[in-house]
């Protein structure tokens, strides 16, 4: 049975393919308006499917002329405007006032940077998010977006769409790759692979399923890293390192067909949800099913070493192995070792004992996404001696939160410039692993549908 969305992409793709070389100009896209204004995602019975983005693919009076169905750019033959849902998440928990203060001094001076929230009172708001995919016929990848470089231009940058019509044609040929742009900042690592390339690969998921077949991914040339091969093979079925087609600055990669995800939101419950989702499945367990967080035994303490180090980081993990014996709950204090564990199916299965993660600020957070629904965050976050900058920024509170996934905040004040903790306030951390472990089974969760209505008029 076919849903109604992959009838209209599958049926407008194929009758513009054919028709696209008597088409009168370049603008294929205009062929589009015979296809349906709003269509939808295909329910998977995932606890994310209640974060679908509603699909515009016509230009239909209103829109502006940079949505995605109304972009005119030659070869572009198919635009999708996803509008995500609003909503909210609430603020970090804290030991005290005096550490929630200064969090929200630097979230305030953080403004510049991080456009995407809005703080009022208890909660950060996330409004008129959307995202676009472009799908582009016999055109080339020369070098624009810069593959995995920090920029403000960079693919899933704030301005990613700088580049739409970077694509220069060409004639088309049968050897040509249909391939999906994926080459943002650092994709090869771990952190950013799973912010950025799992991101945009859950936002074209209705696509690469349902629109060709044997897809390439253009990303920068380094395949290293052991956790993203196998992440690759676990949100990409099929998937081999053959698929991967390297991107550099001067490149020259023709396509017979590209599709172009950059403008994706950094942070949505629908992308998180859906890639974590995925990756449980992929690992052989139900998405659907959630260990109750009070059957959970595990606290899993991250260690870290090189930059960053927590210098009395010995003493605050007999402080929380000493309140974990106390409450006597059967709970286990066990120190993260990534090399422990020989796939990512073991780290899932890891996630599905794990009650509460608590450590300083790190890539070893990244490991979230393997994690279930109201696993407990705890984060040193290591922040100026002035109280206006901080490494930890908002994307593990964001990312756990999105993912329904309570989260406190421990500010360390004393710090080297390098962001090294010198000493760490354990009754601090000891203080909010107790409270994170009384209240858990109880918590609502921190994610909020959220209607604007005249609130922000």
């Amino acid at each position: 049975m076919i849903s109604t969305f992959s009838f209209v992409v599958l049926l407008t793709i194929t009758r513009i393919i054919r028709v696209t070389a008597s088409a009168k100009g370049p603008f294929a896209a205009d062929l589009l308006r015979e296809s349906v204004q709003i269509s939808y995602i295909t329910p998977r019975n995932f606890p994310s499917d209640r974060w679908r983005p509603l699909v515009l693919t016509t230009c239909f009076p209103g829109l502006h002329n940079e949505s995605a169905p109304c972009r005119r750019i030659p070869n572009l033959i198919y635009g999708e405007e996803l509008l995500y849902q609003d909503f909210r998440i609430r603020l970090p928990y804290f030991v005290n006032n005096e550490q929630r203060e200064i969090y929200l001094n630097v979230l305030n001076n953080y403004r510049d940077v991080w456009r995407r929230g809005r703080v009022v009172g208890d909660y950060a708001y996330f409004l008129n998010q959307r995202g676009q995919n472009l799908i582009y016929i016999n055109v080339t990848y020369a070098g624009r977006p810069a593959p995995g470089i920090w920029a403000e231009d960079a693919c899933m940058s704030y301005s990613a769409d700088k580049h739409v019509n970077a694509f220069p044609p060409w004639h088309g040929g049968s050897k040509a790759p249909a391939a999906i742009f994926l080459a943002s900042p650092d994709d090869y690592s771990f952190q950013h692979f799973s912010d950025r390339v799992a991101m945009m690969l859950a936002q074209t998921r209705h696509l690469m399923t349902k629109v060709g077949r044997g897809w390439k991914y253009i990303v920068t040339p380094n395949t290293h890293v052991r956790a993203v091969r196998q992440l690759w093979s676990k949100l990409v079925p099929g998937f081999t390192t053959a698929a991967l087609l390297p991107a550099l600055l001067h490149s020259k990669i023709k396509t017979s067909m590209l599709l172009y995800p950059c403008q994706s939101p950094l942070i949505h419950p629908y992308t998180h949800q859906l890639a974590s989702e995925l990756i449980q499945q992929a690992a052989g367990f139900d998405p659907q099913v959630v260990v109750p967080v009070q059957s959970r035994p595990v606290v899993l303490f991250l260690p870290r070493r090189g930059s960053r180090n927590w210098d009395n980081e010995e003493e605050c993990r007999r402080g929380i192995e000493k309140v974990i014996h106390e409450r006597g709950r059967g709970e286990e204090l066990v120190t993260f070792d990534m090399n422990a564990y020989s796939s990512v199916e073991d780290v899932v299965t890891l996630g599905r004992r794990v009650k509460l993660m608590v450590g300083v600020h790190g890539g070893a957070f990244y490991n979230l996404i393997f994690m279930q629904p109201a696993t407990g965050v705890v984060e040193v976050c290591p922040v100026a001696p002035d109280a206006k900058s901080s490494r930890c920024g908002v994307m593990f509170w964001e990312m756990a939160n999105v993912r329904n996934m309570p989260y406190w905040s421990v500010v360390a004040t004393n710090v080297t410039s390098q962001w090294l903790v010198r000493h760490v306030d354990c009754g601090l951390v000891i203080s909010a692993v107790r409270h994170a472990l009384e209240n858990l089974d109880t918590m609502s969760s921190p994610l909020e549908v959220f209607h604007q209505g005249s609130k922000f008029g």
